[in-house]
């Protein structure tokens, strides 16, 4: 019994620390932010990062992406099929990371790599 509290409490401790996290606990959900330019919706596509470690590196794939209203490179460069977020740059604990879009639908959006920096 004492030894099955301790592998739980080592379980608890690593995962409370941040081990274990991957892309996978990234999410990224869009929705409309209610403005048009020049009757064309804006998108508002955030990647929120629940992991006590922060996410750098985060690649989106991109292929076929437009917006009306050009999108800054230092928030989203786009390089072949595959996106960078925020020139690489860290997205922290509890942080969401948001940028915007002005399209007629959504795009379609996946998380294809991030590297956890604990």
């Amino acid at each position: 019994m004492a030894c099955k509290l301790l592998c739980l409490l080592i379980l608890v401790t690593f995962v409370s620390q941040g081990y274990g996290c991957d892309r996978s606990n990234l999410t990224l959900k869009q929705s409309k932010t209610g403005n048009l330019y020049t009757d064309v919706t804006e998108w508002e596509v955030r990647l929120t990062n629940p992991c006590p470690c922060d996410f750098k590196n985060v690649k989106l794939s991109c292929t076929g992406f437009k917006s009306v209203i050009p999108i800054d490179e230092s928030v989203l460069s786009k390089s072949g099929s595959d996106c960078l977020l925020i020139n690489g740059e860290s997205v922290g604990y509890k942080s969401d990371y948001v940028f915007t879009y002005v399209w007629a639908t959504s795009f379609n959006f996946t998380i294809l790599d991030a590297s956890s920096a604990c």
